[in-house]
């Protein structure tokens, strides 16, 4: 359990975490004079460039064929502190009290937020769900192999094609702190959670170029709003880690193309372009997007333009071209793993046209289900007003525009983007939500302000806030979906007692159970037995889909055997031998297969039971 760490040492890992998010970005930061960034706009830039440099970095080891060590890693930390020490030694007559202030202060909500998260994961001993499983056993494959393996052999024979980004500063994270991964990524992966918040911010201030709404809009995502503190519960730990770079380059993009070319945010957007490419291919898709509505917007706004200098060519080229320019750097930078990762999906790659009929209802249903629950419903229609307030402000136009395709996309019918689907879409909706619906209620007590009373406009703003973020606090502080918890603190005992006990090689039958996409998930502990102790385990984490055909059928085949054995018959019997196991692990309660069943099974000895779980070693196959 997060909690159940002594306070000294969340200290310690909080100043670890620090250490890896900010280093590099924070060199590059203090290498340039800034531009009129805030203190916290330019931490939200600080994490995004150390998360991208760290990205690109990796896939530079990975295609020379180099390795991590601990002495390069400590090399590299030294000198990148003792550079970011001697520049801010350097510029320090540049640093004012003002600074500090907003240093204070942006602090200070960010471990609130943080906390916050560490709350609604208090009943957390394993990171949640399913995509978790593979997140720790690929961070653990990055420590054993000391950088970006091109397969998780010996564990899950499969070469590595996904995007890695979160799953290589986690690995750095649990080097440095000693956590072992699954430990690393639950903790760490709340830290992250947290500091979107600063991306909302960011993106936020660079439109509007005011505080309070991009204060408002960061509170709103970390207090009130359901996501992203629900992506606890899926284990959507890489999404988050992309969020957090394509909302500052979300934000440089913009300021490129509205403030005008600097080579320092050409160069800023190309690094985090790259790094999103690496990071989450997902979130490279949206901020495609983004980009398309800038785009559109500009070139719709030049058109219309009585001023004849409006509609110069030159002016068009002055502002879209170095953007687009930066971008298309940062996807040819990444290009080497973009295109690994192509291949492996391409199948999945395709563009169509779904048009509503009874077979989308359910998916409707869910996309609803996912913009709830009732609180959630009323911040998201508040937000679907005021977005048609920012489709008349001038400016912002182009984030009118991506938040109505995101919006349409979101649906379960029109077009479809494969392998994108619209829950896809609808889960990050909460970004733009924060982001109108914080600048339309500053507006509304401004204009109460302005027409009605002084008093009353600030009355509003601040009962609004407040109702807002108290009502989201409280409909939020359980935020996970129980369902989604498939090991609890029995599960831990006993696989500690796996790793410490049994032999490698040592093979386990598990309840296993169909999930979607006719793919097997575990049900319990089990499900944790391969990525935690490296022992085999029925229950594959979800990566075996990258398999060979003939892998993977035989995989599939041993998982939907396993999915409903339910006796110590021919069936359980026949699935031993195929499969080659040597031992059982059962949680009562959970999956097909329970003790009661095993009770008069032959040839089958108990070797541990504790709170529920049943380990059983096969003495012989009959």
């Amino acid at each position: 359990m997060i909690f159940s760490y002594p306070f000294s040492e969340h200290i310690l890992l909080t100043a670890t975490s620090i250490l890896v998010l900010t280093l590099p970005g924070l060199v590059w930061i203090l290498c340039f004079k800034n531009d009129g960034r805030d203190v916290a706009e330019l931490l939200g830039d600080v994490i995004g460039l150390s998360i991208s440099s760290m990205a690109i970095l990796g896939m530079l080891f990975f295609f020379l064929g180099w390795r991590f060590s601990g002495g390069l890693i400590v090399v590299l930390l030294v000198v990148l502190v003792i550079m970011a020490l001697y520049l801010l030694i350097k510029y320090r007559a540049n640093i004012q009290l003002i600074h500090l202030w907003w240093l204070l202060g942006t602090g200070l909500v960010l471990v609130l937020v943080i906390t916050f998260r560490f709350y609604q994961a208090k009943d957390l001993i394993f990171p949640a769900w399913v995509d978790s499983v593979h997140h720790v056993l690929i961070t653990q494959k990055i420590i054993d192999y000391g950088g970006l393996p091109r397969t998780l052999a010996p564990e899950l024979d499969v070469p590595l094609f996904y995007h890695y980004g979160f799953h290589l500063i986690a690995a750095l994270f649990s080097l440095i702190s000693q956590l072992e991964p699954v430990q690393a990524v639950l903790w760490f992966g709340q830290v992250i959670n947290g500091l979107v918040v600063l991306g909302i911010y960011r993106l936020s201030k660079a439109l509007w170029r005011k505080t309070i709404p991009a204060v408002l809009a960061a509170l709103l995502v970390g207090f009130a709003f359901q996501m992203p503190a629900y992506y606890v519960t899926w284990g959507r730990y890489t999404l988050l880690t992309g969020l957090l770079v394509m909302l500052p380059a979300m934000g440089v993009a913009y300021e490129l193309l509205m403030n005008g070319f600097s080579k320092e945010r050409v160069a800023r957007l190309l690094v985090l372009t790259a790094g999103l490419a690496l990071v989450h291919y997902l979130a490279l898709f949206y901020f495609g997007l983004f980009l398309l509505s800038l785009v559109v917007e500009r070139f719709v706004a030049w058109y219309r333009s009585r001023d004849p200098q409006e509609q110069d060519r030159k002016l068009i080229f002055k502002r879209v071209m170095p953007m687009m320019l930066s971008v298309l750097g940062g996807i040819l930078v990444a290009l080497p793993w973009l295109l690994r990762m192509l291949i492996a999906q391409s199948s999945q790659v395709g563009v169509q046209v779904v048009l509503p009929n009874a077979e989308n209802l359910n998916a409707y249903q869910y996309i609803l289900y996912l913009l709830g629950p009732t609180h959630n419903y009323f911040l998201m229609g508040a937000a679907l007003l005021c977005l048609i307030l920012v489709w008349w402000q001038q400016k912002s136009r182009g984030m009118a525009f991506w938040a109505s395709m995101m919006v349409l996309m979101s649906l379960p019918w029109g077009l479809r983007f494969g392998p994108f689907r619209p829950d896809h879409m609808a889960i990050v909706l909460f970004i733009p939500a924060a982001i109108v619906l914080s600048y339309g209620w500053v507006w509304l007590c401004g204009e109460l302000q302005r027409r009605i009373h002084l008093f009353l406009g600030f009355a509003v703003l601040v009962v609004g806030v407040f109702g807002m973020l108290g009502w989201g606090i409280w409909q939020t502080r359980n935020v996970i979906n129980v369902v989604t918890i498939l090991a609890d603190q029995s599960d831990w005992i006993a696989i500690n007692w796996i790793e410490d006990n049994l032999p490698t090689d040592a093979r386990f039958l598990t309840n296993t159970t169909i999930w979607q996409y006719q793919t097997y998930r575990g049900v319990d502990g089990g499900y944790w037995i391969l990525p935690k102790t490296g022992r085999f385990a029925l229950a594959l984490p979800g990566l075996y889909g990258y398999g060979t055909t003939e892998e993977k059928a035989q995989w599939v085949d041993w998982m939907e055997r396993a999915s409903v054995v339910h006796a110590c018959d021919d069936g359980f019997w026949s699935l031993v031998k195929d499969a080659r196991l040597s031992h059982v692990y059962l949680h009562e309660g959970k999956g097909s297969l329970q003790p009661n069943a095993m009770v008069a099974c032959p040839n089958v000895e108990v070797v541990f039971q504790q709170n529920g779980i049943w380990i059983y070693e096969i003495l012989a196959t009959e």
